[in-house]
């Protein structure tokens, strides 16, 4: 008589993941159970469950939720800022740089929706204690991005000659445009909506 196959352990399927495999699917089921849940209503188990992983593991890459919650912000806003850096590569032009980018910026928000639920828990949890994750990042970049601006400037194809309002401009139509989308439930195509917006900041409302 064949003997029948014996099924291994969960245990044991889960050691043949790399650290960095694990690390990876912890961040993702963690991502979809905070944005979901809120961080006060996601449950660690949870995450481990979803990320077939034991709740052990998830401590001993993050010690706690909170922790946790942080590195899934931080991840999101990484892989924000590379998905940028690699679209504007060797972009000379600053009127490219800018359309190109801003169109990447859309690109990650359209298919990553979660991480502005993220930004809305972390405001409501943590409130003004904590500077929101997104702005850590963006005044990071800060420096680079009115460069940009002022290379626009320097063109002397601006009507607008204050290269810093031009970045808070272009920052908050990209910011609020993501949040508006999503709160009010539209969830309209965010790239579709990129080119009309730049459009009509570049080029405005009335008639020259």
């Amino acid at each position: 008589m064949k003997s029948m196959p014996v099924s291994q352990p969960d245990s044991i399927k889960r050691q043949r993941k790399s650290a960095e495999q694990r690390t990876r699917d912890i961040l993702d089921a963690a991502t979809q159970v905070f944005a979901r849940n809120g961080f006060r209503g996601a449950d660690v188990q949870h995450i481990a469950d979803q990320a077939g992983v034991g709740k052990g593991t998830v401590y001993r890459f993050y010690p706690n939720k909170e922790e946790l919650f942080r590195a899934v912000v931080d991840d999101a806003m990484q892989r924000l800022t590379a998905q940028i850096d690699a679209a504007v590569a060797g972009i000379d032009d600053p009127f490219d740089y800018l359309r190109i980018s801003f169109r990447a910026y859309m690109a990650f928000f359209q298919a990553n929706p979660d991480t502005i639920e993220l930004f809305v828990h972390e405001r409501a949890e943590w409130g003004i204690e904590c500077k929101p994750s997104y702005f850590v990042y963006k005044d990071a970049h800060s420096d680079e991005w009115l460069a940009m601006c002022e290379r626009m400037v320097a063109t002397g194809q601006c009507r607008v000659t204050d290269a810093g309002l031009i970045q808070e401009l272009v920052g908050n139509l990209a910011y609020g445009t993501i949040l508006v989308n999503r709160i009010s439930g539209r969830n309209a195509p965010l790239l579709e909506q990129a080119d009309a917006l730049l459009d009509t900041l570049m080029q405005g409302i009335l008639r020259a």
